[in-house]
């Protein structure tokens, strides 16, 4: 402890006399730190795994049937929609440190932005989508919906219009979605 604490007085003295060359070097060392930390975020396993909470969504982004895994085949790193800037990398690390965050983790919301950064041409997704006689998940009389109301990256998806309707689409989804009960199957079943 006291050559730590001897080696903290001689940094320090030596800042004294250098305050311009300890910024440089200061800010020098925040860059190179903030191009590891980017660098590491490219690995899920190493970057987001170490925090137990996180686990589940980086085994889910790793194999299943989520929408994570497809956008991991199609090669969408984490971090191309999970953005975090030096402020969120140093309190994320904080957090980890002293073991004090939210389990399970807050949700995040995404505007539609996030998605359309890709997914770019809606005109072209209303077309592809038209399943006739005014039905289209993409041209929904509900309003104002995000992509994440029917969406879901991390869990399984679920179609918003599917609350009222049983469309006949909707039992055809792909294995990331939740399935509608079909009405003629079951107990209870005429």
């Amino acid at each position: 402890m006291k050559g730590l604490m001897a080696m903290a007085r001689a940094v320090l003295g030596w800042a004294g006399k250098h305050p311009l060359l300890s910024v440089a070097v200061l800010v020098v060392l925040a860059i190179l730190g903030n191009v590891a930390m980017t660098q590491a975020e490219r690995f899920p396993k190493l970057a987001c795994s170490p925090c137990h909470v996180m686990d589940p969504y980086v085994v889910g982004y790793n194999s299943g049937e989520l929408l994570s895994h497809r956008h991991k085949e199609a090669k969408v790193d984490c971090i191309d929609c999970h953005t975090n800037g030096i402020e969120d990398k140093i309190h994320e690390t904080v957090w980890y440190v002293t073991d004090d965050f939210d389990d399970p983790p807050g949700k995040r919301h995404f505007d539609n932005q996030m998605c359309t950064k890709c997914h770019d041409n809606m005109d072209e997704l209303i077309a592809k989508t038209d399943k006739g006689d005014g039905v289209n998940p993409h041209n929904s009389h509900l309003g104002d919906l995000t992509c994440s109301d029917c969406h879901k990256m991390h869990m399984e998806s679920k179609a918003a219009c599917q609350n009222c309707h049983d469309f006949e689409f909707l039992h055809q989804l792909p294995a990331e979605w939740q399935k509608v009960p079909d009405p003629r199957a079951g107990e209870g079943a005429l």
